[in-house]
Formats: structure tokens, sequence, C-alpha cells
């Protein structure tokens, strides 16, 4: 009798050991820059694990014409200097002393700003460039924990400034930027005792991880936040959820087929975080096969969540695909696919069953709360 109690309670000990080891659920989100520093100003204690600060832009071959004033003199593939760095630095300084445990990355590049990737990464000078200069950005923005890598994409950046680039050689290159860039922040670690992130966000479709060995990348990395949204949009021909948890046919994309494509490519489903939109992407004149006439209401289609409910003044009304475990708002020849709350709930059940990170989300603004509410059931 005595050995099974000393048994058990060492079995016990063992359970609460292993749970405290454990690392917490990701609940992650973007706050995008040009929007204002006072979505972090309100935010409260305990509503979030990761804050993506978007975006930290670069200096030299491949910068934006928009940066061309502040780069003007910068050591090439330095962080392009702005004002908003420094804000944004003392008000997550402020939400860590309202909550010491929240982590705080700065993402690097995004759609637009990715070009100088694919120059940097190509030498080791061109990363030696950009790892230096990173330590430095973190070493004089203390409010900052780590950095998010957002290339957009390894081997073929979609000609986004109007300029096509990316080779079958990015993969490799994206490998070793990742490389390096741990080993800067490791070094910048001992230096200040504490340890630096090292994340990605990632297109996670089959097409792109042919681009990029995520397996061998994953090595570096902390989490890798996958951007499991505008599976459709302007640029598809077809009108569908934008977002959607599991697939309408083989092959169709959705978070359950992107996390199956990275667990094959080697990646720890434990890194792996769920994407969720806080947005809806709006189509017109769909028809019957899924073929439509122009994105709604605007150029990209794009909605903010919180201004979704309104649609039902327009006479759309809501409803429930079993197939991809999706919402979308319809009437009228319109089709509006967005994360219902409810929809977030399965995607986290499913994160939870699949042994995930956790679930991030873009972009906090667009956000009336109830996203946000439905994420924290991963902490549940």
């Amino acid at each position: 009798m005595k050995k099974t109690l000393i048994a058990a309670l060492a079995l016990a000990a063992a359970v609460v050991q292993a749970q405290a080891a454990a690392p917490a659920p990701v609940v992650g989100t973007y706050i995008l820059a040009e929007r204002g520093v006072e979505v972090v100003e309100q935010l409260k204690p305990g509503r979030v694990t990761h804050i993506l600060y978007a975006f930290l832009l670069i200096c030299g071959e491949g910068q934006r014409q928009q940066e061309a004033a502040a780069c003007a003199g910068k050591p090439g593939f330095s962080i392009a200097p702005h004002a908003d760095q420094d804000t944004f630095s003392a008000a997550f300084q402020r939400l860590k002393q309202r909550d010491p445990k929240v982590q705080v990355l700065a993402s690097v590049g995004g759609w637009g700003g990715s070009d100088p990737f694919f120059h940097l990464a190509a030498t080791p000078e061109g990363r030696a460039a950009f790892v230096k200069s990173s330590v430095e950005w973190l070493r004089a923005h203390p409010g900052f924990d780590g950095l998010d890598i957002d290339w957009e994409h390894p081997g073929n950046n979609g000609a986004s400034n109007g300029v096509q680039l990316g080779s079958p050689a990015d993969g490799g290159y994206f490998v070793q930027l990742l490389q390096d860039l741990r080993t800067g922040l490791d070094a910048l670690g001992r230096e200040t005792g504490k340890r630096y992130a090292l994340t990605v966000a990632i297109n996670t479709t089959k097409e792109q991880l042919v681009r990029m060995p995520m397996g061998p990348a994953a090595k570096s990395l902390d989490l890798v936040f996958m951007m499991t949204y505008d599976f459709t949009g302007p640029w598809t021909k077809h009108a569908g959820n934008h977002t959607a948890l599991r697939s309408a046919r083989p092959g169709a994309e959705s978070l359950e087929l992107h996390v199956a494509n990275l667990k094959a490519e080697g990646v720890p489903v434990e890194k792996l975080v769920a994407g969720v939109a806080m947005y809806a992407r709006g189509f017109d004149g769909v028809k019957a096969d899924g073929t439509y006439a122009k994105p709604w209401p605007n150029a990209d289609g794009s909605i903010a969540f919180k201004d979704v409910a309104a649609l039902r003044k327009q006479g759309l009304k809501p409803v429930f695909d079993q197939a991809t475990q999706s919402w979308a708002m319809v009437g009228d020849g319109k089709f509006v696919g967005y994360d219902d709350p409810r929809a977030v709930r399965a995607k986290v059940a499913f994160a939870k069953k699949a042994g995930m990170a956790g679930v991030f989300a873009w972009e906090l603004t667009q956000d009336n709360g109830e996203i946000l509410d439905a994420m924290n059931t991963m902490r549940r």
C-alpha cells in the first residue's frame, strides 16, 4: 500500500513538473504600425501571449521607394529608421509593466517590404550586414523580445512592387539567413541575459513549400506562424472562404491541409501556430460554378470583422458550410467569407488536438473583441 502511494505521488509530481515545463499556448496577434499605437495602450493584461509589430523595413537593394529618405546614408541591408518604432517600443514597455509575460516580436518585411531579402540573403556579406543591424536594433529597442521574419516569399515575390524576384536558390538562402540570425540573437542574449525569439510568418501552400525547405529552417525557429488566410481573393478565379479550417475537396486550401503539408516537410507540430483572420474577403456577381464578377465591396474585397455584422442591413445572411467548417455572409449574388468566432473556436479545438503551439491573427484593429475572445479558448 505504501509503495503504491509513493508511486502515485511520484507520478503526480512528474505530471505537475511536465505541465510547468510545457510552454504556454500561444495566443498571438499582429499589430500594424500605420494604424496607431492606441490599440497597444488599450490592450488589457492576459489577452495575448505574443504581439507581432508590423513591419520593420530594410534599407539597401530592393528597398521600397517610400524608405528612400529615411535610408539615405544608411548601411546596406540595415533596418530602416522610423519614428513609430520608438513610439511602439515605449508602448510595449508600458504594456509589459501591466502584463510581464507578453512577448513582443518585430516583424520584418511583409508584402511589399520583402524585396531586400532576395538580395541580402544571397551572400554571406549581405546576411552578416542584416544580422548586425537587427541585433543593434533590438539592443536599442528593449520593448522587443525577438524577430519575426516575414519574407514574402522565397522563390517568388509575386512582383509585389512591379519587379519579379525569386530563384530556386532562395530556399537555401532562407535557411542560411535563419541560422545566421539565430547565432546573432543568441550572442545578444548572452550579452543582455535574456533569450530572443526567432519566428517566421509563411505562406503554407504546397506550391510555396516546394520553394523553401521548412524542415531544416524550423531547426532555427521558435515558432512558425502559418498564414492560413487569403486562400481566395481578387487573385483567384473562384469565390470561397479565404480562411477555411477544412478542405471542401481533396487538395483545396485549408488549415487542416497546410498543417499536414508542414508536418510532411518535417516541421515539429509543436512549433506551428494556426492563422486566424480578423477580416473577411468579399465577392460580387458570384455564379453557381463559383466564378465571380468582381471583388466586393472594394478593390481587394477586404472587410474588417467588426464591420461584418452590418452587412445584414444590406440583405446578407450568415451561412455555415459544414464541409469547410467556415462561415460566409451571402445574398444578392454576394459572398463574404470570414472567421466567425464559432469558426475560430473550431480552429482552436483542431490546434489543441493536433498538438500545435496555438493560434494567431491578422490584425488586431480589425476585431471588435469577439475573435480574440474565441482565440483565448486556446488557454482554457
